[in-house]
């Protein structure tokens, strides 16, 4: 039997007993709000006998019509017992019930709701770093909640005021930030009322500020003499290359060899004491197969970027200008550096050039050299150049 036979009116507060007469004033289960619907029933179609109602069933809405920065107070409709009637079961009943209240409960929401300023704020946001530079970094966080929504972020650097985005961009690039500097970020999140919440400080310091410079005149001297003494105390040099060539101490039976490296680095453009720095520099074709140390040193007298070396300049260097030495080990064809000491660095702020030497252990040695075996030092741009390294 269809429900198209029932009789139902909106607000009518009349009842029947099953045998469709008038039960008076006794009013069972009273249905007051003029929303439902409240069924006749018609006894000749759909007898006493197969009649099935609806359990109380319930549904809640939010008001959603409220002006910006409003939030709505939660409303619920009900589907009262033995509101809907059916000739199938007591689960149809009830589905008419759902059926209607999904269609309605919006609808009496909005009508019958109230709206209140929102006071509610949004989640706090997760805040975290990442890929910083010497003048950059990236900040990224988790996406707030809200029950208005978000609206968007604000950045925040050392407490002021940096740069917004939307609620659906979770990540800003800084720039422009200061060398080996720490800063200061948190990230606010926003809602339509004004409502925010702020998330964890993150502490960051950038990366100290990298200027390379290369040796703007890499010289290599060599000394030839049949004695090892007379090579180590000569006062000048017998030759001089600005290529590629061997570094170090050697023999091949009937003279002894000995080359040094001397560079000049221009420092004009270095803006301030560096907090540190380093000379670099690599072997392009190492065939000494075993390790071998190498000293720097500093120079005596400076040789400006524009005059020409000469042979004599070989030797403008002693052992109170030594720096520091490094271990290379056999076949290495990889960087090594040697860290400038305190006053060095204080050279590179107050000179427009600075002058050093690189030097074999065998050169700064005692004992003769047995072999003629001899790194090559790379000082041209195709193998590997030697070169200042600071950082601030």
């Amino acid at each position: 039997m269809a429900n198209t036979g029932y009789k139902s009116f909106a607000s009518l507060e009349l009842y029947y007993t099953d045998d469709n007469s008038y039960a008076g004033t006794t009013k069972p289960n009273i249905v007051t709000d003029a929303d439902y619907i409240a069924p006749v029933l018609d006894t000749v179609s759909c007898p006493p006998s197969v009649r099935y109602y609806n359990t109380e069933i319930s549904r809640s809405a939010t008001k959603n019509n409220c002006n910006s920065g409003y939030s709505g107070s939660t409303v619920t409709l009900t589907a009262l017992a033995n509101q809907f009637v059916s000739n199938l079961s007591v689960t149809d009943a009830n589905n008419q019930a759902i059926a209607w209240l999904d269609s309605s409960v919006q609808i009496h929401a909005n009508n019958s709701g109230t709206c209140e300023l929102d006071t509610t704020s949004p989640t706090a946001p997760a805040l975290s770093y990442s890929l910083v530079t010497s003048t950059t970094l990236s900040l990224s966080w988790s996406s707030s909640t809200d029950n208005l929504g978000v609206i968007g972020y604000d950045i925040y650097k050392n407490g002021v005021f940096l740069d917004s985005t939307s609620s659906g961009v979770l990540n800003y690039v800084v720039t422009g930030l200061s060398v080996n500097t720490m800063y200061h970020f948190y990230v606010k999140a926003k809602d339509l009322a004004g409502n925010s919440s702020l998330s964890n400080t993150v502490d960051v310091t950038t990366l100290p500020g990298i200027l390379t410079l290369v040796a703007a005149k890499s010289i290599i001297f060599e000394k030839q003499a049949s004695s090892w003494t007379d090579c180590k105390v000569a006062t000048s040099a017998d030759l001089q290359y600005t290529t590629n060539n061997v570094l170090g101490a050697g023999t091949n039976g009937t003279a002894f060899y000995l080359n040094r490296y001397r560079g000049i680095i221009d420092t004009s453009s270095v803006p301030a004491r560096p907090q540190s720095a380093k000379i670099k520099f690599k072997f392009s074709a190492n065939t000494v197969n075993s390790s071998l140390t190498f000293n720097l040193f500093a120079s005596n007298i400076k040789i400006p970027v524009s005059q020409t070396v000469q042979l004599t300049d070989w030797d403008d260097w002693n052992e109170a200008s030594f720096i520091g030495s490094v271990t290379v080990p056999a076949n290495s064809t990889a960087y090594n550096e040697i860290s400038l000491t305190s006053t060095q660095l204080d050279l590179l702020d107050s000179e427009q050039a600075y002058n050093f030497f690189l030097i074999s252990n065998g050169d700064r040695g005692n004992s003769n050299p047995i072999t003629n075996s001899r790194p090559t030092l790379s000082i041209i741009a195709e193998t590997g150049e030697v070169y200042l390294e600071c950082e601030f």
